[in-house]
Parts: structure tokens; C-alpha cells; sequence
């Protein structure tokens, strides 16, 4: 088949090229990557990140005209309007349903889905505007946490645990997330979980169980372990909470990745989407399990039932896990060098040790996830085990930094 592929996720389209098939390439600018020009495509399309989806468009009817694509797929939404707008303008079939993303982007909306269908969440209230956000606030009660309604990777997502922070807390927002509103929600006490599944139809195949580790300052993730340390019981409550919140929402033909905090009253939802996990949650769900969530989505992208490459039930034959680095400090300081690299690589539980920021590069303060410094990946016996050792591999390493003043000095 001839695809056209818009977005990322590199990983789904290496499993096109595996399974034989001929790509072109969409890419937003600031996703493009210098090595997807000798990448596994035919051609790779750059335009600006505010591109319009008719520019798109555009260029996707120009190649359709001369070699005509058979599908358009993506594995992330940020392109899923763009996708279902080249479908629908050159025909070509996609499975990307873009009124389900609406659905579960704003976060507003879907707390009151859940509501429509009596699936336990969370207090929660929408607000717009400093004076109403605090209103909203005093409300809720604290702690509690203000977020955008249609964030991503943590990035301006603030908990409130007393009036001294709420300035603090409400800079961390940002003016331009206030002003086009936000969601105030009851904080949520309890260890974090995402659960990773794939919907064939609308039936939901529940892969695996993941632990979520998270800053408890800026909720940006440290780390994920997949099998989560579960009991059968709330291993059981889970699955079927999630279940539910998939049904409520009409998933149908993708993968989900649904985060939910496990309270004393039960699973309560953080979010959910209609995509794979990020973080290399999947890499962590085929070493632990066997299963290759990227070639299972890459094949249902393109329309092919996937239920007979499912294991049921999915089994465990390892554990798993990521930790990140997140070193903070002050922004005058620069990234001279990581010592300790080739030693970490050289464990035998290490599966990937990958660095995230290169030399040269300033210390942020870590306040989203693309602020983190590395990854290691590790593999054990047990999740405690693949746990101790993906945070020791991280702590052995020492990122070496150069401070520059502001000004020369003398």
C-alpha cells in the first residue's frame, strides 16, 4: 500500500516499512527530524507548525494526483485534524475519528461525559479568568489542581495546597491558559496507573497495567513500570473502570491510554486518549509482555482486524521500567558533558540508556516533560527489581555543567 503518514510516532512507521509498505511523510517543523530525509520514506513533506490543514491539503492532492495513496494514517493527535481533512478531501480511507479527540481533548467535556453515564470521577469546575479561577478554587477547596483544559505533557498543570501558593501556582499556569480556561479539580490521593489497551471494534483488550511515577511539584512523569505492582482486586477494578470510561467515550479501532489515580473510594480518572502511550511505555509493555503495541497499531491503522495477533489473556514473562533524569538548577548553567554512559549501557538488565539533551544545552528548570535530561530502560525478575535498577542506572550517571554568567566579568 502507498500511505501517507502525518505526524510522528517513528515507531508505527518503521512497522509500516517492515510490512512492506511505501510512505510519504508529514511532518509539523518542529517534529521533523534531520534523519527523516534518509528515513524509511518516499518523500517527507515539511511546512510550518501553523500550517492550515487545506495547505496540507494541498500538497497531499498533488501527490495523490501523481501516485494515489490507499490510506492516511497518524499515531498522535496533534495531526488528527489534519489527517481526517486529506481523507476527506482526496477520499482515501483513515481510521482516525476526530470527533472521539474532541471528546476526550478538552478535559472539561469530559469530566461532564462521565457524569452523563455515572462513572465515578472527581469535584471539579471550569473556569475562565484569574478572578473566576479563584472563585472556582475556593469552591473545589484545597489541595487542589488547576490545569488547562487541553494540555499536554504537564506543561501548565499547578497543585494548590494553600493560599500562600496560589500566585505561584497561577504564574505556573500561565495568563494565556487562564484566559481561555481551565479546569479546577479536587486532588486526587493515591498512587497514579495508565492502562494501555487497544479497542478492536468496540470491544477493549486491556494490554497492561502501568505505575506511574510523577513529580509531586510539577506532575511531570519520572518514571513507568510495567506490570504495575497490582492485587487481583484492584487489578480487577481498574481494568474495569477503565472499561467502562472507554465504552462511556465510544473508542472503537485504536489504542487508548487512559491515566486514573486509585483512591481509598476506588479508580477516579485523570485523562484519557485515543492514542499509544508515550515515554516509552509501549517499549516497557513488549518487553514485559511480548506484545508489540507499535505493530498492532501501525496494522490497525490501515484498517486490518488485529484480534487474532491479541494474546488472551496477555501475560507477563519479565517486568519493566523507565526512569528519567531531571536535574534542575539554574538556567545560567550549560551541559558540558554525562559521565558514566558506557558503563550504564554495559549492564545486562540495561535495554536502553538513551540521552535527551546534548551538550551545549541550557539547565531548565524540569516543568514539562521534554525538560528531562535521559532515560534508562531496564528489565527484571520482578517490578521492584526492574525498578531499583532503572533508577540506579539513571543515578549512576553525572551530568557535568558549566556555569555562564550573565555578564563578562571585571
Amino acid at each position: 500500500m502507498r500511505v501517507l503518514v502525518v505526524g510522528t510516532n517513528r515507531m508505527c512507521h518503521d512497522r509500516l516499512r517492515d510490512l512492506g509498505h511505501e510512505m510519504v511523510l508529514f511532518v509539523p517543523r518542529g517534529r521533523a527530524r534531520r534523519e527523516d530525509t534518509v528515513g524509511p520514506y518516499r518523500h517527507v513533506v515539511v511546512l510550518d507548525d501553523q500550517a492550515a490543514p487545506e495547505d496540507w491539503v494541498g500538497i497531499a492532492r498533488v501527490l495523490h494526483r501523481g501516485a494515489p495513496f490507499d490510506a492516511v494514517v497518524a499515531y498522535n493527535e496533534h495531526t488528527y485534524r489534519i489527517v481526517r481533512a486529506v481523507s476527506d478531501a482526496l477520499d482515501v480511507p483513515t481510521v482516525v475519528d476526530v470527533e472521539l479527540f474532541g471528546r476526550v481533548l478538552d478535559k472539561a467535556r469530559m469530566r461532564e461525559l462521565l457524569e452523563k453515564h455515572g462513572i465515578p470521577s472527581c469535584r471539579h469546575r471550569y473556569a475562565r479568568g484569574r478572578d473566576a479561577v479563584l472563585a472556582a478554587v475556593e469552591e473545589i477547596g484545597l489541595p487542589c489542581i488547576v490545569k488547562p483544559v487541553d494540555g499536554e505533557a504537564s506543561e501548565g498543570v499547578a497543585r494548590i495546597e494553600s493560599a500562600a501558593e496560589l500566585d505561584a501556582a497561577l504564574l505556573r499556569v500561565g495568563a494565556r491558559h487562564l484566559d481561555r480556561g481551565v479546569l479546577v479539580e479536587e486532588f486526587l490521593v493515591g498512587p497514579e496507573y495508565s492502562v494501555e489497551a487497544l479497542s478492536v471494534g468496540s470491544r477493549h483488550h486491556v494490554v497492561a497495567v502501568t505505575r506511574k511515577f510523577t513529580d509531586h511539584r510539577t506532575f511531570v512523569e519520572r518514571g513507568h513500570l510495567v506490570p504495575a505492582p497490582l492485587d487481583a482486586a484492584d487489578q480487577q477494578a481498574v481494568v474495569a473502570y477503565t472499561t467502562r470510561v472507554l465504552d462511556a467515550f465510544g473508542f472503537h479501532d485504536c489504542p487508548s491510554h487512559t491515566e486514573l489515580v486509585l483512591t481509598e473510594r476506588g479508580p477516579r480518572i485523570i485523562e484519557t486518549h485515543n492514542r499509544i502511550g508515550g515515554d516509552s511505555i509501549m517499549d516497557l509493555v513488549r518487553l514485559a509482555t511480548g506484545v508489540d503495541m507499535y505493530d498492532l497499531v501501525a496494522r490497525q491503522s490501515l484498517g486490518q482486524d488485529v484480534t487474532a495477533l491479541l494474546p488472551d489473556p496477555v501475560a507477563h514473562r519479565q517486568s519493566a521500567a523507565v526512569w528519567f533524569a531531571d536535574p534542575d538548577g539554574p538556567t545560567s548553567s550549560t551541559l558540558l558533558e554525562v559521565r558514566g554512559v558506557d558503563g550504564v549501557r554495559g549492564l545486562p538488565h540495561v535495554h536502553r540508556l538513551e540521552l535527551l539533551k546534548e551538550p551545549g544545552s541550557p539547565l531548565t528548570p524540569v516543568r514539562q516533560s521534554s525538560d528531562r535530561s535521559a532515560l534508562a530502560i531496564t528489565v527484571g525478575a520482578t517490578p521492584e527489581e526492574a525498578l531499583a535498577r532503572a533508577r540506579e542506572a539513571i543515578g549512576s550517571l553525572r551530568f557535568v555543567y558549566a556555569w555562564t554568567p550573565a555578564e563578562p566579568l571585571g
